[in-house]
């Protein structure tokens, strides 16, 4: 191993609290980039896809009529352009020659198919919720689609970011040919996927911006954070995107043929909260335990600064974001609200606990130790917590099916503030009627919250942000979850893949912009 690497990796296993192994030297790279992810993308069809990580390597390959730049606004992508007709009719433009990665021509009657069959009950899409207020899609040519809406929409655009696929496809009887093995016309094309840790892309040729310069577009998952890093330093990986722990930046930082690239994000680290029932159907006790959680030295010690303490779910920079009180760190108010839910103080300080709950996160190395840091906090107001870690998969259908009291997980990125309306809306609760894809996964029911929320889904913007500044007073009131903090976008890249630049939103899109510069 060369004396530099051999001096980072001792100092990062050093970090992480490991012995170095023999033997471990660079490697020669595989043949193009090669990705490490965290967990299994759950589908790479985006209609079906729940997880931010199935979402965006799906848009790779399938992408929609618009994408998002850097400030979350929505800009056309297979689309040339978009504009409102009326309040209840948008029409979109496609760009001219588009193909899809089987040479087919890519029309407006695609793009029909594909917003007909996503709210098909046959197929069966977790997302069909999101396109209530669509009454049909029109295909008026080749080239010009129209969405007619039962009523006014403001979010509409936002939610046409659904990956286009061919007609062909897009029925029911070929939901798992395109979860599986899909087709689409984006900048990379589906090679192989030999099982759940492996999937390759090639450049598409046909593309409409061109091809990307990378041979080959390699996705790896790795789950445990250590092997990513050491894949990493042995030169074996060329990009983790906010999937390394703050802790181990500075080592990676020095190592040769490295860099850290880091952007403020608009993804939300939050403590969720189960109120279906127990102590935390109360309010009470719910703003009690966000009085006892003190954020600053997670964000300052865990993250090293890698972030934004939050106070509700949309980031400062939101348009729609309104600054409300939050809960600050204060044990008195939790006590006394403890004691008013009817959970005093059994036998004084230090002595048997208020109430217990359990806390379920992921396996991944910071959010367990964030989970213990979390517990000893809860634990100073008397709230006993046991700590469960499991495989992100087995997590996660825990948190959808409400198997759970508390959980840590993040909100990857925020663009649309009707994200609101999605995560604690009444009719968004998980369920087997929307195949557990609600996004309310507290299972909040508020009926005033849920008018505000329908009112400014309807109305135009100056309107919505009024409507959105009352709903995040209710919200902070309902306390139906503790936001923790806005996290930063970082990514930890090799030499050899040049150009990229991280998303605010945590995209791999950058990869069809980026360069392949072999030693």
């Amino acid at each position: 191993m060369p004396p530099p690497l051999r001096s980072v990796l001792l100092a990062l296993l050093g970090v992480l609290g490991l012995v170095p192994q023999a033997g471990c030297r660079a490697e020669p790279p595989a043949d193009g980039i090669t990705v490490l992810l965290e967990a299994t993308p759950d589908s790479l069809d985006s209609r079906m896809a729940l997880s931010a990580l199935g979402q965006r390597v799906a848009q790779l390959i399938t992408p929609g009529l618009v994408t998002f730049d850097d400030t979350g606004a929505p800009v056309p992508d297979l689309a040339e352009s978009f504009r409102e007709l009326g309040p209840t009719l948008v029409e979109f433009t496609l760009r001219p020659g588009l193909t899809f990665h089987d040479g087919g021509a890519l029309t407006a009657e695609d793009v029909k198919a594909t917003y007909d069959s996503v709210r098909d009950p046959a197929l069966g899409s977790p997302r069909a919720d999101r396109y209530a207020a669509l009454a049909r899609v029109e295909a008026v040519d080749a080239r010009t689609v129209r969405f007619h809406l039962r009523e006014p929409y403001a979010p509409l655009v936002v939610e046409l970011s659904l990956g286009i696929l061919p007609a062909r496809r897009a029925g029911a009887a070929f939901k798992e040919a395109q979860g599986t093995a899909p087709v689409g016309a984006g900048p990379f094309r589906f090679e192989s996927q030999p099982d759940e840790e492996h999937l390759t892309l090639l450049p598409f040729a046909g593309h409409a911006r061109g091809p990307p310069a990378l041979s080959r577009l390699r996705f790896r998952v790795v789950r445990d954070e250590t092997t990513r890093v050491l894949e990493l330093l042995k030169g074996r990986a060329d990009l983790v995107l906010n999937a390394v722990s703050p802790a181990t930046l500075p080592a990676l930082e020095r190592a040769p043929g490295l860099r850290v690239l880091t952007r403020p994000g608009t993804g939300l680290a939050y403590l969720g909260l189960n109120l279906r029932a127990g102590p935390l159907a109360d309010a009470r006790v719910r703003r009690a335990l966000c009085h006892l959680v003190d954020v600053e030295p997670l964000v300052t010690h865990k993250l090293r600064g890698l972030a934004r303490p939050a106070r509700g779910l949309l980031p400062e920079r939101n348009w729609a974001h309104a600054p409300v009180p939050g809960c600050a760190h204060d044990p008195e108010a939790a006590a006394r609200l403890l004691d008013a839910a009817g959970f005093p103080d059994p036998d004084g300080p230090g002595g048997a606990p208020r109430l217990r709950l359990q806390l379920k996160t992921s396996t991944d190395r910071l959010r367990r130790s964030i989970a213990l840091v979390l517990r000893e906090q809860l634990a100073q107001g008397g709230v006993a917590v046991e700590v469960r870690s499991l495989e992100f998969g087995t997590f996660f259908d825990d948190v959808r099916r409400g198997n759970v009291e508390l959980y840590t997980l993040k909100w990857a990125s925020i663009v649309e503030p009707d994200l609101m309306r999605g995560a604690f809306h009444s009719s968004h609760v998980p369920s087997a009627a929307n195949h557990f894809g609600g996004l309310n996964r507290g299972a909040l029911r508020d009926a005033p919250l849920d008018a505000l929320l329908d009112e400014a889904a309807r109305v135009s913007t100056p309107e919505r942000r009024v409507l959105y500044a009352r709903a995040q007073e209710r919200l902070d009131a309902l306390v139906p979850m503790v936001p923790l903090w806005h996290e930063d976008s970082v990514a930890v890249v090799s030499r050899r893949l040049q150009g990229f630049e991280p998303s605010p939103l945590g995209l791999f899109t950058p990869l069809a912009r980026a360069r392949q510069v072999d030693p």
